[in-house]
């Protein structure tokens, strides 16, 4: 069970959520980088690596604990940071903001099974493909026979494709009309989850914790975290994507905003302290037409190890501290400009979807 700050702009809500979302399907490695060099800027000083991190033993895949990396596009000299922070605060946010959206939970019907005499968002797609493409698809058919799962996990749902839409979409923010059907908002957000839950293997930073014994609980490490939020959200204005439960359940959110401070240790000259407030999307809606965002905020702590220069930190490892070593980001999932869309559902077309959305 997560706790969660939700807000809209007229409302603060503390409460207790017990379901979660996500399938934390689309797994790749990877670590974040700046090949593009008008997008990001230069963090590491001409001494950083480039792609891996680590902090003794070995690591492949681009991310994980490893003093030697060898998957992850770049490799640090011994006594050389990784990268560099700045002393002070510093606020920043995606130029394009993600929208909130019911998450579809795999054991509800609500997709392919229609509710007080109106038909289901699958129904719709069905009769509009008929009517306005000659096509026959069997989409809520499909979805009742192969995909649902009554019994699935409580939390297991389309949160990760929620998350990618979100991220990559513009807003579904008023019904359609497409000759006798009318396609909601919610109608028009599911459909478009639908089409993001096959993608590509994605850059991941960290790994999932599923609860088996030899699980990394700590990952994602912090000095990974920050190294995001210098590329992504500070360098380029882009939104990225965190499993925001560090435990066996799947929260995906994409985090859009971010205010982090870097202080140093009056006595330590090894230590930055920091502490970051990440802004995320939440899919947590009443209403399952809702247009806009409902935020949720997390607040994290951790320090920076490594050597001050002047107001410049060079990070070589990290360390989680007071809650956030138990209350942290599950694992990083970095989102390109643009992506190849699919469905589980073979019945489901994008190129249909977007019609019915008159894209």
């Amino acid at each position: 069970m997560a706790i969660r700050i939700v807000t809209t702009s007229t409302i603060l809500a503390i409460g207790l959520v017990g379901a979660g979302c996500g399938t934390g399907g689309f797994f790749g490695d990877g670590q974040p980088d700046c090949e593009q060099t008008g997008d990001c800027p230069d963090n590491t000083g001409g001494q950083g690596g480039g792609g891996g991190s680590g902090t003794g033993g070995s690591g492949t895949g681009g991310s994980g604990t490893g003093g030697s990396d060898t998957g992850g596009g770049g490799s640090t000299s011994v006594g050389q940071p990784l990268y560099w922070v700045e002393k002070g605060e510093r606020t920043a946010e995606a130029t394009k903001k993600p929208w909130s959206s019911w998450w579809y939970p795999l054991w509800e019907d609500t997709l392919f099974q229609g509710k007080n005499e109106e038909p289901s968002t699958l129904e719709k797609y069905d009769a509009w493909a008929k009517e306005f493409e000659n096509t026959q698809t069997s989409a809520a058919a499909y979805e009742r026979k192969e995909l649902y799962q009554p019994r699935a996990a409580s939390w297991s749902g389309l949160c990760d494709a929620w998350a990618l839409a979100a991220i990559l979409e513009p807003e579904p923010t008023r019904p359609v009309k497409r000759g006798e059907l009318t396609f909601s908002v919610a109608d028009q957000k599911a459909l478009l989850l639908k089409t993001y839950e096959k993608v590509p293997p994605l850059k991941f930073v960290g790994s999932r914790f599923n609860g088996e014994w030899d699980d990394v609980y700590e990952d994602v490490l912090p000095h990974e975290l920050h190294r995001v939020l210098e590329t992504e959200l500070i360098g380029r204005k882009r939104a990225f994507i965190i499993d925001e439960d560090a435990g066996p359940e799947v929260w995906n959110e994409p985090a859009w905003k971010t205010i982090t401070r870097v202080e140093q240790d009056p006595k330590d000259k090894s230590v930055a302290h920091v502490r970051t407030w990440l802004y995320l999307a939440s899919p947590h809606v009443e209403d399952r037409n809702f247009v806009g965002m409902v935020e949720d905020t997390r607040e994290y702590t951790y320090d920076l190890k490594g050597k001050w220069q002047g107001d410049r930190f060079g990070v070589s490892s990290s360390a989680w501290t007071d809650r956030s070593q138990w209350d942290h980001p599950d694992y990083v999932i970095l989102v390109p400009d643009r992506l190849a869309r699919g469905s589980h559902n073979p019945q489901i077309r994008a190129e249909f979807v977007d019609r019915i959305r008159g894209r």
